[in-house]
């Protein structure tokens, strides 16, 4: 998988629906025969916001591109609260019912490690979308950088905060690589550029919505010197506004007395809520080419296309190494209302937000 030099094709599809309408870098675009390749999906959630628009982008892409997805599979239905076990029957389900490759969402950057060594005995390829896994092998990994996510948005408080404080940072579930990189990204950028700012953290197990939100509230209860919140994932966002609005601590975006409040995903509701001046800037993490590129790697890996660390992308990324893994290391911008300071103007059309 990682030796050899592979030149670029273009998917001959056209993607008319989004922005996307560029292709990865990459070998022979055919499935390897005239049969329409067969890839499981399995997700770790369906929730409105980011992933409730990734399964509408991922249905669209599937006839663009050719294949035919059996699922998903979405393990916080299925799992009663061991969504990580759940993962490893839905792999094991997958497989028995004859599928060529697995697009999977790991509930757990470790525990998923069984699910990828039982796919590569039985030589299923397996591409990991938006959690990195630390265990086992994957063909490629869809996902931006999100340590750069942290930086980003610690970066854009400290910067913008009218006096040295303290950040919140409310954390997702930490058995993730994504919580764990989002949270290094902000700690090391404070500690880097903004050393009069302290950040208190709380972990949200399980990504909860509800426990998120209590742990913003006791932040703008207990933290005397609150100069941000930064929410690792957008679903909480507008139970800590309400916080805000009861404990009288609402304001709006640019007002002296405003928390600075800055979420990741990008969705459609909070490019509405930076519009609104509510939401002070998000990381656009774009839905639309994870659904893309996820089945597009997932038909290249069918095919046995070739893919090697550093090689650049023509859609303005470049392929890393990740724990040992390969990643095609998608852009993930600042979004803001101004656009200022290297971010995004939140009305562009690059955004997978605008493209309703």
């Amino acid at each position: 998988m990682r030796a050899g030099s592979v030149g670029r094709l273009r998917v001959l599809a056209l993607v008319a629906v989004t922005a996307v309408g560029v292709v990865a870098c990459g070998g022979s675009n055919s499935s390897g025969g005239s049969s329409t390749p067969t890839i499981g999906v399995v997700l770790t959630y369906n929730l409105p916001g980011f992933w409730g628009n990734y399964l509408k982008y991922e249905s669209t892409y599937e006839s663009q591109l050719g294949v035919k997805l059996v699922g998903p599979k979405v393990a916080n239905v299925e799992a009663n609260g061991n969504e990580a076990a759940q993962q490893i029957i839905d792999v094991k389900s997958l497989i028995s019912q004859g599928v060529k490759a697995l697009i999977i969402n790991p509930a757990d950057s470790a525990a998923i490690g069984p699910a990828l060594d039982y796919a590569k005995s039985k030589n299923i390829p397996v591409v990991t979308v938006d959690v990195a896994p630390s265990q086992g092998n994957v063909y490629m990994i869809v996902r931006a950088d999100n340590t750069a996510y942290g930086s980003k948005s610690c970066d854009y408080i400290a910067s913008h905060a009218s006096t040295p404080g303290t950040i919140a940072m409310v954390e997702g579930d930490l058995t993730s690589l994504n919580a764990r990189d989002r949270a290094t990204g902000c700690q090391n950028v404070i500690s880097q550029k903004y050393p009069n700012f302290k950040i208190k953290s709380y972990e949200t197990k399980d990504w909860g919505t509800d426990p998120a939100v209590q742990n913003a509230t006791t932040a703008l209860t207990a933290i005397s010197d609150l100069r941000g919140i930064y929410v690792h994932w957008s679903v909480p966002e507008d139970g800590i506004l309400a916080a805000e609005q009861q404990k009288g601590k609402a304001s709006d975006v640019g007002a002296s007395n405003h928390v600075i409040l800055v979420g990741n995903d990008g969705s459609p509701h909070e490019c509405d809520l930076i519009r609104s001046k509510k939401l002070d800037a998000t990381i656009d993490q774009p839905a639309d080419k994870y659904a893309y590129y996820a089945i597009y790697y997932a038909k290249q890996a069918i095919a046995g296309a070739k893919y090697n660390q550093g090689q650049s992308t023509d859609h303005n990324s470049t392929i890393v190494n990740v724990q040992g893994n390969l990643e095609d290391a998608l852009a993930a911008p600042l979004v803001t209302l101004a656009g200022d300071t290297g971010s995004t103007q939140v009305n562009s059309a690059d955004l997978w937000c605008n493209n309703k």
